[in-house]
Protein backbone atom coordinates (compact mmCIF):
# COMPACT_ATOMS: atom_id res chain seq x y z
CA UNK A 1 0.00 0.00 0.00
CA UNK A 2 2.95 2.16 0.78
CA UNK A 3 3.48 2.21 -3.27
CA UNK A 4 -0.18 3.34 -4.03
CA UNK A 5 0.07 6.19 -1.12
CA UNK A 6 3.73 7.02 -2.83
CA UNK A 7 1.87 7.04 -6.45
CA UNK A 8 -0.99 8.75 -5.32
CA UNK A 9 0.64 12.15 -3.92
CA UNK A 10 2.90 12.31 -7.08
CA UNK A 11 0.12 12.06 -8.94
CA UNK A 12 -1.82 14.55 -7.68
CA UNK A 13 1.61 17.03 -7.70
CA UNK A 14 1.01 15.79 -11.22
CA UNK A 15 -1.97 16.75 -12.06
CA UNK A 16 -1.74 19.93 -9.92
CA UNK A 17 0.98 21.09 -12.43
CA UNK A 18 -1.30 20.11 -15.20
CA UNK A 19 -4.34 22.43 -13.94
CA UNK A 20 -1.89 24.80 -13.07
CA UNK A 21 -0.04 24.94 -16.34
CA UNK A 22 -4.17 25.24 -18.19
CA UNK A 23 -4.78 28.05 -15.98
CA UNK A 24 -1.54 29.76 -16.70
CA UNK A 25 -2.33 28.27 -20.57
CA UNK A 26 -5.82 30.14 -20.11
CA UNK A 27 -4.69 33.07 -18.28
CA UNK A 28 -2.12 33.35 -21.30
CA UNK A 29 -4.67 33.35 -23.92
CA UNK A 30 -7.36 35.37 -22.47
CA UNK A 31 -4.81 38.37 -21.84
CA UNK A 32 -3.54 37.79 -25.41
CA UNK A 33 -7.11 38.66 -27.02
CA UNK A 34 -7.67 41.03 -24.77
CA UNK A 35 -4.31 42.81 -26.14
CA UNK A 36 -5.24 41.85 -29.98
CA UNK A 37 -9.24 43.05 -29.00
CA UNK A 38 -7.34 46.37 -28.16
CA UNK A 39 -4.45 46.38 -31.28
CA UNK A 40 -7.56 45.71 -33.46
CA UNK A 41 -9.47 48.51 -31.73
CA UNK A 42 -6.83 50.89 -32.28
CA UNK A 43 -6.30 49.97 -36.33
CA UNK A 44 -9.95 50.51 -36.43
CA UNK A 45 -9.52 54.07 -34.80
CA UNK A 46 -6.71 54.31 -37.15
CA UNK A 47 -8.40 53.70 -40.66
CA UNK A 48 -11.75 55.44 -39.29
CA UNK A 49 -9.13 58.68 -38.53
CA UNK A 50 -8.08 58.47 -42.31
CA UNK A 51 -10.92 57.88 -43.84
CA UNK A 52 -11.92 61.39 -42.50
CA UNK A 53 -8.94 63.02 -42.98
CA UNK A 54 -9.76 61.71 -46.84
CA UNK A 55 -12.89 63.35 -46.52
CA UNK A 56 -11.71 66.64 -44.88
CA UNK A 57 -9.00 67.16 -47.82
CA UNK A 58 -11.06 66.33 -51.08
CA UNK A 59 -13.41 69.07 -49.06
CA UNK A 60 -10.56 71.02 -49.32
CA UNK A 61 -9.43 70.63 -52.50
CA UNK A 62 -12.70 70.46 -53.96
CA UNK A 63 -12.78 74.63 -52.59
CA UNK A 64 -9.95 75.51 -53.64
CA UNK A 65 -11.06 74.50 -56.93
CA UNK A 66 -14.16 76.58 -56.30
CA UNK A 67 -12.00 79.38 -55.08
CA UNK A 68 -10.31 79.31 -58.12
CA UNK A 69 -13.54 79.60 -60.54
CA UNK A 70 -14.81 82.32 -58.29
CA UNK A 71 -11.42 84.72 -58.71
CA UNK A 72 -11.35 84.24 -61.83
CA UNK A 73 -15.48 85.00 -62.39
CA UNK A 74 -14.85 88.10 -60.44
CA UNK A 75 -11.77 89.29 -62.63
CA UNK A 76 -14.23 88.95 -65.52
CA UNK A 77 -16.71 90.67 -64.04
CA UNK A 78 -15.45 94.03 -65.33
CA UNK A 79 -14.95 92.77 -68.47
CA UNK A 80 -18.31 92.27 -68.71
CA UNK A 81 -19.40 95.59 -67.46
CA UNK A 82 -17.03 97.21 -70.38
CA UNK A 83 -19.03 95.16 -72.92
CA UNK A 84 -22.84 96.72 -71.80
CA UNK A 85 -21.37 99.86 -71.06
CA UNK A 86 -20.13 100.10 -74.63
CA UNK A 87 -23.57 98.81 -76.03
CA UNK A 88 -25.31 101.44 -73.73
CA UNK A 89 -23.33 104.21 -75.24
CA UNK A 90 -23.53 103.36 -78.59
CA UNK A 91 -27.18 103.12 -78.30
CA UNK A 92 -27.07 106.90 -77.39
CA UNK A 93 -25.27 107.68 -80.09
CA UNK A 94 -27.63 109.04 -82.55
CA UNK A 95 -24.64 109.45 -85.57
CA UNK A 96 -24.68 105.94 -86.36
CA UNK A 97 -20.64 106.26 -87.82
CA UNK A 98 -19.86 107.81 -84.52
CA UNK A 99 -21.76 105.02 -82.48
CA UNK A 100 -19.53 102.20 -84.65
CA UNK A 101 -16.25 103.80 -84.40
CA UNK A 102 -17.24 104.58 -80.43
CA UNK A 103 -18.30 100.73 -80.06
CA UNK A 104 -15.34 99.65 -81.82
CA UNK A 105 -13.40 101.93 -79.61
CA UNK A 106 -14.87 100.28 -76.25
CA UNK A 107 -14.49 96.61 -77.90
CA UNK A 108 -11.13 96.69 -78.31
CA UNK A 109 -10.77 98.21 -74.47
CA UNK A 110 -12.65 95.74 -73.45
CA UNK A 111 -10.60 92.80 -75.69
CA UNK A 112 -7.49 94.50 -73.67
CA UNK A 113 -9.24 94.10 -69.91
CA UNK A 114 -9.85 90.54 -71.02
CA UNK A 115 -6.26 89.50 -72.09
CA UNK A 116 -5.03 91.18 -68.85
CA UNK A 117 -7.38 88.84 -66.78
CA UNK A 118 -5.82 85.54 -68.79
CA UNK A 119 -2.20 87.24 -68.40
CA UNK A 120 -3.33 87.67 -64.65
CA UNK A 121 -4.40 83.97 -64.78
CA UNK A 122 -1.47 82.34 -66.65
CA UNK A 123 -3.20 82.33 -69.57
CA UNK A 124 -1.35 83.61 -72.54
CA UNK A 125 -1.85 82.90 -76.05
CA UNK A 126 0.38 81.05 -78.25
CA UNK A 127 3.30 82.54 -79.98
CA UNK A 128 3.40 82.72 -84.37
CA UNK A 129 7.36 82.85 -84.74
CA UNK A 130 7.54 79.74 -86.59
CA UNK A 131 5.45 76.77 -87.13
CA UNK A 132 5.42 74.24 -84.42
CA UNK A 133 3.16 71.58 -84.15
CA UNK A 134 2.97 70.75 -80.78
CA UNK A 135 1.21 74.53 -80.90
CA UNK A 136 0.26 75.02 -84.19
CA UNK A 137 -2.60 73.40 -86.46
CA UNK A 138 -2.39 73.70 -90.35
CA UNK A 139 -5.94 74.38 -91.72
CA UNK A 140 -4.13 75.20 -95.22
CA UNK A 141 -0.83 75.42 -97.37
CA UNK A 142 -0.29 78.35 -99.61
CA UNK A 143 2.30 78.96 -102.16
CA UNK A 144 3.84 82.33 -100.92
CA UNK A 145 7.74 83.97 -102.32
CA UNK A 146 7.18 86.15 -98.57
CA UNK A 147 7.71 83.56 -96.83
CA UNK A 148 10.17 80.68 -96.16
CA UNK A 149 9.20 77.12 -96.82
CA UNK A 150 7.03 75.89 -93.69
CA UNK A 151 6.73 79.78 -92.19
CA UNK A 152 3.07 80.65 -91.19
CA UNK A 153 1.10 82.70 -93.66
CA UNK A 154 -1.79 83.59 -91.77
CA UNK A 155 -3.37 82.90 -88.57
CA UNK A 156 -7.11 81.93 -88.60
CA UNK A 157 -8.03 81.22 -84.86
CA UNK A 158 -5.14 82.20 -82.04
CA UNK A 159 -4.39 79.05 -80.05
CA UNK A 160 -3.74 79.93 -75.95
CA UNK A 161 -1.77 78.21 -73.48
CA UNK A 162 -2.70 77.67 -69.56
CA UNK A 163 0.71 78.04 -67.77
CA UNK A 164 2.76 75.25 -70.07
CA UNK A 165 -0.37 73.22 -70.94
CA UNK A 166 -2.18 73.90 -74.85
CA UNK A 167 -5.49 75.11 -73.99
CA UNK A 168 -5.80 75.37 -77.96
CA UNK A 169 -4.09 75.42 -81.08
CA UNK A 170 -3.69 77.74 -83.55
CA UNK A 171 -5.61 77.04 -86.37
CA UNK A 172 -2.66 78.49 -89.27
CA UNK A 173 -1.91 78.93 -92.73
CA UNK A 174 1.43 77.81 -93.94
CA UNK A 175 3.74 78.55 -96.74
CA UNK A 176 4.37 75.58 -99.14
CA UNK A 177 6.70 76.18 -102.00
Amino acid sequence: MSKKKKQKPQENVQKNEEKNTEQIDVEALLKENEELKQKLDEALRAYAKCENDKKILKKEADALVDYAYEKFAKDLLPVVDSLELAIAHAKEIENKEEAFDKLIEGVELTLKKMLDVFKNHGIEPVEHEEFNPEVHQAVQHVESEEHDEGAIVDIYQKGYKLKNKLLRPSMVTINKK
